[in-house]
């Protein structure tokens, strides 16, 4: 009874990875894993390569407000 048992765990995963059933789990875990990589890394770029117009803008609305600030509340000055 013990052996019986062994030998069918022995049997289940190779089972598991010949049935359809398992390999559309694999594909499944590995298109799931492959969308998080690809996740990660197009936010690490967009966060990095977007810092310095980030900041060119909000030095350009930061002297905007400036100027604002000394012609009245006036923006006509502000490019």
């Amino acid at each position: 009874m013990l052996r019986a048992a062994f030998e069918r765990g022995l049997r289940g995963p190779a089972d598991f990875f010949k049935s359809e059933d398992g390999l559309v789990t694999v594909e499944w875990v590995a298109l799931a894993g492959a969308l998080f990589v690809g996740a990660i890394t197009v936010g690490w770029i967009v966060m990095n390569g977007l810092q310095a117009p980030a900041n060119t803008i909000g030095n350009g609305i930061t002297s905007c407000e400036a100027a604002a600030a000394q012609a009245a509340g006036s923006t006509s000055n502000c490019k």
